[in-house]
């Protein structure tokens, strides 16, 4: 017995591996930067963080976007739901696939985006300079309203997805009760729809307020221009500071600053929530649709409008920018060409490293995060492990806490070698960091796609038998194959455009595609950076049609 036992929870040395290597050392080594001294516990760092002045500023800039951004994409978010999940708005099965389509663009190639179409020679401002004989650019992107900007158009289908997936969930018996008692569509959405939906509402606002809070990208590019810096670009702009002594610690005492920040609007959250008595409402039938009447065109044109400019007219302005031959001057015949696609996919060998680096780093942070998210959900389901739900807070962790605090936390653990392992400096580094962040990613649909397989076909084989391995083998892997997919698509999209990890982490030689095109940005090649970021674009949309299209596919014949 001792023996099956020990084959039973052999899958949690590879979990407990991964989650003491990625997670817990890289913790602890930031919190001791952030809190020593040459080697000696001390609270200088905090004190000289905490005493100056910059510091609050900043953190006021990033309060101030972070909420203004969660205000302003969560209310598109919930209208955007609550007008397709429940009313007659014309086009809604178009629109639910159209207003995702942002959450599918990397959100720094989003603020390229905007720059192209707001910035100092963007399209609008040329358009506005040439009807006013040169004045004044009509408006200035950079600073904090460009910021809350770009992140409200790219983060509100966060709260859109969360709000959406709620409404599923309610019984629409309830509704019909409602109705039936006398009360008008509007009163029963008031009264009975959004109440009930509430927690998805704060979930999706703390979603949102935790991702514009931890975004690097658009801050670094609508930012440092206007010498506007949040938590993570200031983080970023200290790790660089070579000159300022104790950079690192600094920079360590700044992540403990921002992560007890996320972890505050974390636990505000649940107590929300605690002290309030939702429960889960599901049902089967068809929910009710409100009628919007004469409202109903215009609402439609109004969604169709905002699809078009908050999503399609920047996608087209990096497109024209990146077929522009001189930056600034009007578009025409003769300022419009293939050069810059030219010269990024043939005369720079270092997008064609970055790009198989990116891909051999997203195919294999997925792999990774598939067979451990399927190890641990075995683990929480099949060997009912004590301690299951703390592995997975530990998985769950480095994905809530701000990439930049991570990747930080990464450098610091790996600047010398561990065990004889030289991770600083190479490509591997990355590797650990996109593990320890991607990893929620892939054990959630794993995990889901576990718990509707019946044990009993592992068992039937187990009886006949096969080994614990031959049965997994045989049995549940081939009828988990579609959750698998799901796992692994989750896990390599985002890591193929990652930017705030990667930023930091990156060497001479191991760049990736999203270092790539920030840096070419950052040297002022901004014709080069917009063709090489319509090529990402272009593979981000590729890839989730291709995983869409695997995820449904059926599985094997002989499964």
């Amino acid at each position: 017995m001792r023996g099956a036992a020990a084959r039973t929870l052999l899958p949690l040395v590879p979990v407990a591996t991964v989650l003491v290597g990625a997670v817990c050392y890289p913790a602890l080594v930031l919190a001791w930067y952030g809190l020593s001294r040459d080697a000696v516990p001390s609270l200088a760092n905090l004190r000289i963080v905490l005493a100056d002045p910059e510091t609050w500023r900043v953190l006021g800039n990033t309060l101030y976007v972070a909420l203004w951004t969660t205000a302003l994409a969560g209310a598109l978010g919930v209208t955007l739901a609550f007008l397709v999940a429940r009313t007659d708005l014309p086009g809604r099965r178009v629109f639910q696939g159209l207003l995702v389509l942002p959450y599918l663009v990397p959100p720094f190639i989003g603020a390229l985006a905007w720059l192209y179409v707001l910035g100092p020679a963007g399209f609008l401002n040329q358009a506005w300079m040439a009807l006013t004989n040169g004045s004044d650019p009509l408006v200035r992107i950079y600073g904090a309203g460009g910021i809350v900007l770009a992140m409200t158009l790219y983060k509100y289908p966060i709260a859109y997805l969360t709000v959406a997936a709620g409404l599923a969930r309610v019984d629409p018996a309830l509704e019909e009760a409602a109705r039936s008692a006398g009360a008008s569509p509007w009163r029963t959405a008031r009264d009975v729809t959004l109440p009930l939906v509430l927690p998805s509402i704060a979930a999706g606002l703390t979603l949102v307020f935790l991702s514009a809070m931890a975004e690097f990208g658009t801050p670094a590019i609508l930012g440092f221009p206007a010498k506007y810096f949040v938590l993570a670009t200031k983080i970023y702009a200290t790790i660089l500071d070579f000159d300022r002594p104790y950079n690192l610690h600094i920079a360590a005492a700044l992540s403990l600053l921002l992560a007890l920040v996320a972890g505050a609007v974390l636990a505000l959250q649940r107590w929300w929530l605690r002290d309030r008595g939702f429960g889960l409402v599901t049902g089967v039938g068809r929910a009710p649709v409100l009628p919007l009447g004469r409202a109903r065109p215009w609402a439609g044109a109004a969604v169709a409008l905002f699809v078009v400019v908050g999503a399609g007219l920047p996608l087209l302005a990096v497109l024209l920018t990146a077929l522009t031959r001189a930056y600034g001057r009007p578009l025409g015949a003769d300022n419009l060409g293939l050069d810059n696609f030219g010269v990024v996919l043939f005369q720079l060998p270092a997008v064609w490293r970055a790009a198989r680096n990116s891909v051999l780093l997203a195919a294999s942070a997925a792999t990774v995060c598939v067979i451990l998210g399927l190890a641990l959900a075995y683990l929480q389901q099949r060997a009912r492990i004590r301690g299951g739900t703390a592995l997975e807070t530990l998985v769950t962790l480095p994905f809530a806490v701000p990439g930049t605090v991570l990747a930080l936390a990464i450098v610091l653990a790996f600047l010398r070698p561990v065990f004889g392992l030289w991770l600083y400096n190479t490509i591997w580094i990355i590797l650990v960091a996109y593990v320890a962040r991607f990893l929620a990613l892939a054990l959630r649909p794993v995990a889901a796609a576990l718990t509707q397989l019946h044990p009993a076909l592992e068992e039937a084989a187990r009886a006949s038998g096969a080994s614990l391995w031959r049965a997994l083998a045989d049995v549940t892997v081939p009828l988990l194959r579609s959750g698998l997919i799901a796992a692994w698509v989750l896990a390599a999209v985002p890591a193929l455009t990652e930017l705030t990890l990667s930023v930091i982490l990156w060497s001479a030689g191991n760049e990736t595609i999203g270092v790539m095109a920030f840096n070419l940005h950052e040297e002022g090649k901004v014709l080069l950076s917009a063709a090489l970021a319509s090529l990402i674009v272009a593979v981000s949309l590729g890839a989730h049609l291709l995983a869409r299209y695997l995820a449904g596919a059926p599985p094997p014949r002989d499964v």
